[in-house]
């Protein structure tokens, strides 16, 4: 597995990088730190094809436009339900997130069952409203980058613009009826995987126990 974390932002978001071994690479979430993302892949040399967004918040998106900016043949990748929240700086938090935002227009807007290949790597979108309505998971094989719908032990926020507590355990319903090993890059905090998840998260264990709506 090829795969570097960044930390970016004021609050630490996880920037993963990915690629294949022609290095062609995949950002997920670049947050407000373009320029040290960028560094990183032109020191190693690599063609980034894909920015994918994992949902609307400034700590996630805030760096895009300037990514795209540095490397213009790279797609930006985002869930149809969280658009809005790209030029309103209140409903995405980077006003107090990441003030430096500015707005960019998605050149792909996904929504669930979605295909899409970066270089030699196929990357499958799961919807995973709660967090905010837009928000998706990226399947890459066993590797599911889950932004902030799921964490180590424990479960996105709610009580932001758009947040919905029952959607969000549907989400965490659905990943847990995933069947396999599945590493889980999330978008805060540390790397974990879905087995050990579904044992010890009391989030998770409640959503995989509860009646779907």
């Amino acid at each position: 597995m090829n795969l570097e974390i960044i930390h970016v932002g004021l609050l630490g978001t996880n920037c993963y990088v990915t690629w294949d071994d022609d290095k062609n690479c995949v950002v997920v979430d670049c947050g407000g730190d373009a320029k040290k993302v960028a560094d990183y892949i032109t020191e190693h040399q690599m063609n980034p094809t894909h920015l994918l967004l994992t949902h609307g918040h400034g700590d996630h998106m805030g760096g895009a436009a300037d990514l795209k900016e540095i490397f213009p043949q790279i797609q930006i990748v985002l869930g149809e339900k969280d658009l809005e929240m790209i030029c309103d700086g209140e409903k995405s938090m980077a006003n107090s997130v990441a003030p430096y935002a500015r707005p960019f227009q998605p050149d792909l807007i996904v929504k669930d069952g979605d295909h899409f290949t970066g270089g030699n790597m196929e990357f499958t979108v799961m919807e995973t409203p709660g967090h905010t309505p837009g928000g998706v998971c990226y399947i890459k094989g066993n590797e599911i980058y889950c932004g902030d719908t799921l964490f180590q032990g424990s479960m996105g926020r709610t009580d932001l613009y758009g947040g919905d507590e029952r959607a969000l355990f549907e989400s965490l319903k659905r990943l847990g009826s995933l069947q396999g090993y599945y590493k889980i890059f999330p978008g805060h905090g540390s790397a974990t995987n879905l087995e050990d998840e579904k044992l010890a998260n009391p989030f998770l264990k409640r959503a995989m126990m509860t009646k779907s709506i």
